[in-house]
């Protein structure tokens, strides 16, 4: 019941974007109403899926594959845990922490959907999951060697 009241106090109150108290949270990782509205648009608009990742999902990778215009195993390989516009921040996950409160275990279903923030679509997002906005994360470059000096010890050069 504290769970339809929370809900319906925050579907009356709230406004989207970030929560006014200077918390920055985005709204949606405290308002379960608008988190399934804006996930419900990534799921219409840029195939949000798939729902259970746990299974093969075959029909759901391959459409991805066509529309990304590679095979299914490496559709599978772009997930929203390796996806530019996923945040899992410490300070995120306090938010998403926070809004799902103390009804249950947030650390531990944050933990067990491997949860981040989706801020393409401001939603509480799953790390195993993908859709068609999904955006490249570029890998750190490698770092040069602080001298290009080699010394070679033990080698004579034949030259």
């Amino acid at each position: 019941m504290a769970t339809l009241k929370r809900t319906m106090d925050q579907a009356m109150d709230q406004d989207e974007g970030y929560e006014d108290e200077g918390e920055n949270c985005p709204v949606a990782t405290q308002d379960i109403t608008l988190n399934l509205k804006n996930r419900g648009k990534a799921i219409a608009s840029a195939n949000y899926g798939p729902e259970n990742p746990k299974l093969p999902n075959k029909q759901y990778w391959m459409e991805m594959a066509d529309e990304w215009g590679v095979d299914a195993e490496d559709a599978k390989m772009s997930r929203c845990g390796n996806c530019a516009a996923f945040d899992q921040e410490e300070s995120m996950l306090e938010c998403i922490a926070k809004g799902i409160g103390d009804e249950g275990d947030p650390w531990g279903m944050i933990d067990a959907g491997d949860l981040g923030y989706c801020e393409i679509f401001d939603f509480k997002c799953a790390a195993s999951r993908t859709c068609s906005a999904w955006i490249v994360k570029e890998e750190e470059e490698e770092q040069e060697p602080e001298s290009l000096l080699t010394i070679k010890i033990g080698m004579k050069d034949e030259d």
